[in-house]
């Protein structure tokens, strides 16, 4: 790797490594740092590899700095996976390229900071893509079993990763020279393995009715088939701008110019193919329903590869140049808020409020309300998971009433009724919850509000007392 590229990819690195203890869990890290302590072969929202991996990552400290740890790691196997696969099939001058431009990525920016199930989700998408290459276009056939692996263990952090394969399969048709390779019991054998690997989440899953792959078909694919542009618009937005217009824009614009070389070159073919499936695949759905930035993301692992070497082959230095500058500004500015941002704009920053002015809350409810004995309960999962994590008081629960019990429903069996005194949080005050916990307590006691305020944050939680 060329010395500078090395050196911001080190910087970057390093960056995210020294701040991501200043900032407090978001709720869904909240989460699968409860699954990290709830060990199973799959969970109602995702299958298990998030958890395994916080997991190992916080065997000796469970703070912040080692949840988030799982996702650094992820991320930079991540840049280091798609630097080998654009060395492997453009030579050495396209893979520094590649690294530039994956480090000017904000959405592979965002799971350097947050642990979420996007950040195993890339990280084995592209040891997959690289095993696929050395695999189906190096024709080595060890590669093509690894790529069943891999697939698997990409099964094992999302869903969506099941959407690599008809991107492979058009590049198998398509490629005329490859075309055996449909043919081949290599290429079951690997898809076997890759269903091996996934069996976990596929046993799970029939003990519990088949409840998250139903869960998650609802969630990514509307039912009511009505027209929204709104949502299409939306798509085609965050799209182009989660991704840097820089490279989303030039992608397409290397797809258009590069069309009647596609089907000539299969590096091209099977870059694009994986690339436009899963773009398209999103599109379609975005007009019936809002897609997040994030669903489409692994498709810009192939798509960033093919942009360089595009950018290397018609020496354009100036659009992975401004993509890496516009990152390297910004980056300082999300990490140290209170240094970059003015006053009068840091309670306007987006969902800063994830990350901040929580764990003063939870103290508050530690050291003023909390009683020898009680149980403690929240209204959603997320509440719940900040709770578990924050109070240090062990297990929280969602009663199977509540709406968004996600898993919380499946370790419910642990508490004993009736519930004698507990302790319920919510970050609102809808007067539906309380009805619903009327159902279980005869006393509903409101102990009013908990606040913590500063320039960034202004955070509330209702405090009730329960007793039977």
């Amino acid at each position: 790797m060329d010395r500078k590229v090395l050196l911001v990819f080190i910087l970057i690195v390093f960056m995210h490594l020294l701040f991501n203890q200043s900032l407090q869990l978001h709720y869904d890290e909240a989460y699968y740092w409860v699954w990290s302590k709830n060990l199973a072969l799959s969970y109602y929202d995702h299958p298990p590899m998030i958890a395994y991996l916080i997991r190992l990552t916080t065997l000796f400290s469970d703070k912040e700095f080692f949840v988030r740890l799982a996702a650094v790691l992820c991320s930079t196997t991540t840049v280091i996976m798609m630097y080998k696969t654009a060395l492997r099939m453009f030579g050495q001058k396209a893979a520094d390229v590649t690294v530039l431009l994956a480090l000017a990525w904000p959405i592979l920016e965002g799971t350097f900071f947050i642990t979420t199930i996007d950040s195993p989700l890339l990280m084995f998408w592209s040891i997959t893509l690289y095993c696929v290459v050395r695999g189906f276009i190096e024709n080595e056939l060890k590669f093509v079993y690894l790529a069943g692996l891999f697939l698997g263990c990409s099964l094992l952090s999302k869903y969506t990763a099941i959407l690599i394969l008809p991107g492979i399969l058009i590049y198998l048709i398509l490629a005329a020279k490859k075309r055996n390779k449909l043919w081949n019991i290599n290429t079951y054998l690997a898809l076997l393995m890759a269903i091996v690997v996934f069996s976990p989440v596929i046993i799970w899953n029939a003990g519990h009715d088949w409840v998250s792959f139903a869960f998650q078909f609802k969630h990514g694919i509307a039912s009511d088939k009505s027209l929204n542009f709104a949502s299409f618009g939306d798509y085609i937005g965050s799209t182009i701008g989660a991704a840097n217009p820089f490279i989303s824009l030039t992608i397409f614009a290397f797809i258009f110019v590069k069309r009647k070389q596609l089907l000539r070159d299969e590096r091209y073919l099977l870059l694009v193919s994986i690339f436009l499936f899963v773009v398209v695949f999103f599109a379609y759905n975005s007009l019936f329903k809002f897609m997040e930035a994030n669903w489409v993301a692994p498709a810009y692992i192939s798509g960033i590869i093919f942009a360089a070497a595009c950018l290397t082959e018609y020496n354009l230095k100036w659009v992975y140049r401004t993509a890496i500058t516009l990152i390297l500004i910004l980056l300082p500015i999300a990490k140290m808020p209170g240094k970059f941002v003015p006053k009068q704009f840091q309670s306007k920053i987006p969902a800063v409020n994830a990350f901040m002015g929580n764990q003063q809350l939870y103290d508050k409810i530690r050291q003023n309300y909390l009683h020898a004995g009680d149980i403690v309960l929240s209204c959603d999962y997320g509440n719940a998971s900040r709770g578990w994590y924050y109070l240090g008081q062990g297990r929280t629960y969602v009663l199977s009433n509540f709406k968004f019990t996600d898993n919380y429903q499946y370790w419910n069996d642990k508490l004993s009724y009736p519930i004698q005194n507990a302790l319920y949080y919510c970050d609102n005050d809808d007067s539906g919850n309380i009805t619903l916990l009327k159902d279980y307590f005869k006393e509903v006691k409101p102990l009013g509000s908990i606040a913590y305020r500063d320039n960034f944050v202004n955070n509330k939680l209702y405090l009730y007392r329960l007793s039977n």
